[in-house]
């Protein structure tokens, strides 16, 4: 008998899925390698954080565990479930995106160009197609990160992981 490995129906998420949330989530709370270090009394050492936000070591379930309970954010949210927790409330069904630093992009990592080049992209056929023009902040709609996961072949989540690890999310009220 000849079998078939099923074809998923769902992404599942990567050690550097793992890895890049954890760092997100480390600087969604305004924290060094070292501050978590000293916020953990030692248990948690910033090289090693590193290391695992980095995904050049493997996190067990256990350091995982511990990790989770001093962000203060579920396991299965470390791991991959549910990313809506990094965003502030009024931001959960609208995300506003700073524009300004999205323009900037392609001169800042050469390792995403392709994802830079879709989202870019993206953009602004969002703003073509709202006539939004202000070229400062574009608000995008749930259905819209669900396009643009669709287009980069990951997650939800995974986007949201981006926004957040780009600086790309708008957190703050625009001031001109």
């Amino acid at each position: 008998m000849n079998f078939e490995k099923p074809s998923p129906l769902f992404t599942q998420t990567s050690p550097a899925d793992i890895a890049t949330r954890l760092r997100a989530i480390r600087k969604g709370r305004g924290l060094s390698l070292a501050q978590v270090e000293k916020l953990s009394h030692g248990a948690i050492k910033a090289v090693v954080l590193g290391s695992y936000e980095r995904s050049d070591r493997s996190l067990s379930v256990t350091r995982a565990i511990e990790i989770a309970d001093l962000y203060g954010v579920p396991l299965t949210h470390l791991l991959g479930s549910s990313q809506e927790q990094l965003l502030p409330d009024s931001q959960r069904n609208r995300i506003v995106i700073d524009l300004r630093r999205a323009s900037r992009l392609s001169s800042l990592a050469v390792e995403d160009r392709e994802k830079i080049r879709i989202f870019t992209t993206f953009i602004a056929w969002i703003a073509s197609q709202r006539s939004d023009w202000n070229g400062e902040v574009l608000s995008l709609r749930r259905n819209d990160l669900s396009t643009l996961a669709l287009l980069t072949f990951t997650s939800e989540s995974a986007v949201i992981d981006w926004l957040v690890t780009e600086k790309l999310i708008l957190t703050e009220p625009v001031h001109s």
